[in-house]
């Protein structure tokens, strides 16, 4: 019908009008050129899909969307207090981070030239990587966008496919923004250290520009076909072997080691944070579950031996399955 489809190239051009002011206007024009197109396009034309989904995708970018929150470190510092147990030293080196940003901002400094490096948390599986860079965003108030790396191999997964492809999609990044409905999220690079690299294919370089501050303010993402600003976007990379990480790149990050835990640590984070997690997940309430603390130092000792902490966090998820099945078995329930 013509009169639905004359509404839909008409609220393609309301949104674009809408969003005039803060898209730029290289943007602007490319997407007014497309929509001119689609409106002369036959509507059964495989070109008319590719363009409105095109249309479809960059309309929906939150340009100008931002999360107004300043940047406090107190709140980065209470939040990384709350969610982990000891981490000391990565955790005051990520309050001395937020410090210096926030300062730039007090003091109205263009951080544009002053950006620092990438925050990169290192260290074995399980020691809480990704939860601290969760915590970061969580005391920023700022939506968390993780794009697991890795693996990946086509350079332009981050980048964009050229339309001319059948099934093409802006890169990962753009969908980030899209999905974090702001500008300015936190965005994990999780596994930085397992980009594939061949002689064919490097996907470093363009992780370069994205993470570059100089350049990031104009990311051009193929399938936009205009440039994005990500000068504003926190990035945050995690890996298991710095070694492994190429030079260029390694370059640009600060890195902050996180180590394993001690024994004692592990079962302070089993008692405070594990245990209370795991038993609100299986429906059980605290007084139907007690482990003595020789128990629970012997699950660490002899059932544990890791670096990090997610292998306890499984047999303690074990335990709490135990013990819902022997409260139904026993039928003693209480309703809530």
């Amino acid at each position: 019908t013509d009169t639905a489809r004359d509404e839909e190239i008409e609220e393609y051009r309301k949104k674009c009008e809408a969003k005039k002011e803060k898209m730029g206007e290289e943007a602007y024009k490319e997407i007014s050129k497309q929509i001119d197109r689609f409106a002369r396009m036959h509507p059964d034309s495989s070109d008319s899909s590719m363009t409105q989904t095109y249309l479809d995708w960059v309309l929906e970018i939150p340009f100008g969307e931002e999360t107004k929150k300043s940047l406090k470190i107190s709140d980065v510092e209470v939040q990384l207090d709350k969610d982990h147990f000891s981490l000391e030293k990565p955790k005051k080196r990520i309050v001395e981070y937020f410090a210096v940003k926030e300062l730039l901002e007090l003091r109205g400094i263009d951080s544009e030239n002053t950006a620092g490096a990438i925050l990169c948390f290192s260290g074995p599986p399980g020691v809480g990587k990704t939860s601290l860079a969760n915590s970061i965003a969580k005391a920023l108030k700022r939506p968390l966008v993780r794009i697991a790396l890795g693996g990946l191999e086509d350079v332009n997964e981050l980048r964009g496919h050229r339309r001319t492809y059948v099934g093409a999609m802006p890169g990962r990044v753009t969908q980030g923004l899209i999905d974090a409905k702001k500008m300015n999220p936190v965005i994990v690079l999780d596994e930085i250290d397992k980009i594939t690299r061949s002689q064919r294919v490097d996907p470093t370089a363009a992780l370069l520009e994205i993470l570059d501050p100089e350049q990031n303010n104009e990311f051009r993402d193929y399938y936009l076909n205009f440039n994005i600003d990500l000068s504003n976007v926190i990035f945050i990379a995690t890996a298991n072997d710095v070694g492994r990480i190429p030079g260029p790149l390694r370059d640009r990050m600060e890195f902050i080691p996180v180590s394993s835990y001690t024994p004692q640590e592990k079962f302070e984070i089993a008692k405070r944070y594990l245990l209370p997690q795991e038993l609100k997940k299986h429906g059980l309430k605290n007084s139907e579950v007690s482990i003595s603390q020789p128990a629970l130092k012997e699950l660490i000792h002899s059932y544990t031996r890791e670096a990090g902490v997610r292998n306890l966090r499984r047999r303690l998820a074990d335990l709490s399955r135990k013990v819902a099945k022997s409260i139904l078995q026993d039928s003693k329930i209480d309703k809530i």
